[in-house]
């Protein structure tokens, strides 16, 4: 799991850094979908080196089969 900087806002407008962890840059996005508020884009992600010390501001990303299993993770998988 990488760290990742997604910064959320408007070009015009107020702008705020979320910390997400997440295995790649693309899934970095899902994983601050939920912590931005209405009318927030995101303007960009940056990859952040991993010291030891790193927090996230929200869970990572779920798998895809986690989002198709009916009632438990990992129940897409035994279909």
């Amino acid at each position: 799991m990488r760290f990742y900087e997604v910064v959320v806002g408007s070009d015009s407008g107020p702008q705020r850094t979320l910390r997400v962890a997440s295995p790649t840059d693309a899934q970095a996005a899902d994983a601050a979908a939920p912590l931005m508020r209405a009318h927030e884009a995101i303007l960009s992600i940056r990859d952040v080196p991993d010291d030891g010390l790193q927090q996230a501001d929200g869970p990572p990303p779920r798998t895809q089969a986690e989002e198709l299993a009916p009632g438990s993770p990992g129940m897409a998988a035994k279909s």
